[in-house]
């Protein structure tokens, strides 16, 4: 038996083991991978409806809203009666998308006969067809349903321990930008960016180019210098101040580098920005002199 397993492995086997389908979405709501793929034949009658798909797209998003919000996995019943359990998938820290388990029928009469009444009440087919799709439904009695959605959650801590969710290169790029932006005070070296986002630091500076037109280590100084830029309008701050608050180890390091980008000393820059305030600022875009 493999070490590694696929994504896709771990959706069958559940399958396998459970029957229930289950589906792996993006933070968007876009499926990313299922098992099977056809899903639950009542469902599909459901969102062959105009209104029964509607229906599903907006239960959708507001149980995916859920999850955003409390981070933990989420119970709930659908707009038809049927179970459904989405648990929170995370890339390296960050939520990426869900895993959703469905559609489960409660093993017992009243339940079905409450779904079968929904489903008449949308016109989905006829009589006959509605019985023979909850025929397939998998039923389950609570006690099942609490152990089922249990190794769901385990299944979703390999996905995310193992880094199995498939994540797309700008998401990685968008993502250490994000990081960039809020964190640019720190002291930030590229093998910590590496080991946080799982890259090699080759690949992580070719995806991040690809995408921002420069490297990791530009983009960053950008950060920094537009930030400094922005302190030194406030005259009572000091340069010193200035170069430690914007992620600089020294002074000196921090006149250097901006007088390297920006072709003046930090000083000369606060002086030339009290001279004419509005018309200095206005011209400056720092990632132009840094790509």
């Amino acid at each position: 038996m493999n070490e590694e397993i696929s994504l896709e492995d771990i959706l069958k086997d559940l399958y396998t083991i459970s029957g229930i389908v289950i589906v792996v979405y993006d933070l968007h709501g876009n499926p990313l991978a299922e098992y099977p793929d056809k899903g639950a034949h009542f469902c599909n009658l459901v969102a062959a409806l105009p209104d029964g798909l509607l229906k599903c797209q907006k239960a959708d998003r507001e149980n995916f809203e859920t999850v955003k919000k409390e981070r933990r996995f989420h119970l709930y019943k659908c707009h038809m009666g049927l179970y459904e359990a989405v648990v929170p998938l995370y890339h390296y820290g960050t939520l990426a998308g869900y895993m959703m388990a469905g559609q489960m029928l409660e093993k017992n009469p009243k339940a079905r006969a409450e779904v079968f009444q929904k489903a008449r009440r949308m016109k989905i087919e006829s009589d006959e067809e509605i019985n023979k799709a909850l025929d397939q439904l998998v039923e389950i009695d609570l006690h099942s349903l609490e152990s089922f959605v249990t190794m769901c959650r385990v299944c979703a801590d390999y996905i995310t321990n193992h880094h199995k969710f498939p994540v797309p290169d700008t998401h990685m790029a968008k993502e250490l930008c994000a990081y960039l932006d809020e964190h640019y005070k720190e002291q930030i070296t590229l093998e910590d960016l590496c080991r946080g986002m799982g890259y090699g630091k080759t690949r992580l500076n070719q995806l991040f180019q690809k995408y921002t037109g420069m490297s990791v280590y530009h983009y960053l100084m950008s950060v920094r210098i537009q930030k400094a830029c922005e302190s030194l309008c406030s005259p009572e701050t000091s340069i010193y101040s200035v170069a430690i608050r914007c992620g600089f180890s020294s002074q000196n390091y921090f006149s250097r580098q901006f007088k390297k980008y920006m072709g003046c000393t930090p000083g000369e820059y606060r002086q030339r920005n009290a001279m004419n305030t509005e018309g200095f600022r206005q011209t400056i875009n720092v990632r132009d002199f840094l790509l």
